[in-house]
């Protein structure tokens, strides 16, 4: 599938999870199912329409089914969150980890991703541990397990 029909597919699967899907959030010692059902649930209109516009804006190919799979993940690695974690930007950031490391360009993905990734760390409901996890350790995926 070309990366731009994976990305138009994959919005529409948001906006339609938006609708359908109650907002189920991870937290500490929710359910199992929560962890699934993250990445799908937004807080609201405009929550959603900002991951929607990220994706679109992501230039490298999105690996939808691995960068979902450890956004997973990592929602199992404590976070410290005190409310819980919604949101699709757990998978934009692991995307962006994995183009990087297949790349093996660690230093320049820090330095060109600091300011998305530390400036939302300081508003309120953003959860910054789990956009690092995700960020790392599609690196490393990217690095370590993609084989190029």
């Amino acid at each position: 599938m070309s990366n731009r029909i994976e990305k138009l597919s994959t919005g529409l699967i948001l906006v339609g999870s938006y609708f359908l899907i109650p907002e189920y959030g991870f937290t500490f010692d929710c359910p199992l199912l929560n962890h699934f059902l993250y990445p799908f649930c937004h807080a609201n209109i405009w929550h959603l329409l900002c991951n929607i516009l990220c994706l679109l804006m992501v230039k490298c190919p999105t690996h939808i089914f691995v960068s979902f799979s450890i956004a997973i993940l990592c929602s199992f690695v404590p976070c410290f969150a005190s409310e819980p974690t919604m949101g699709f930007s757990g998978v934009l950031f692991a995307m962006v980890g994995i183009s990087w490391g297949k790349v093996h360009r660690f230093k320049d993905m820090v330095r060109r991703n600091k300011w998305i990734l530390f400036i939302p760390a300081f508003f309120p409901h953003v959860n910054f541990l789990i956009h690092l996890y995700c960020l790392m350790a599609g690196y490393l995926y990217g690095r370590y397990a993609t084989g190029d």
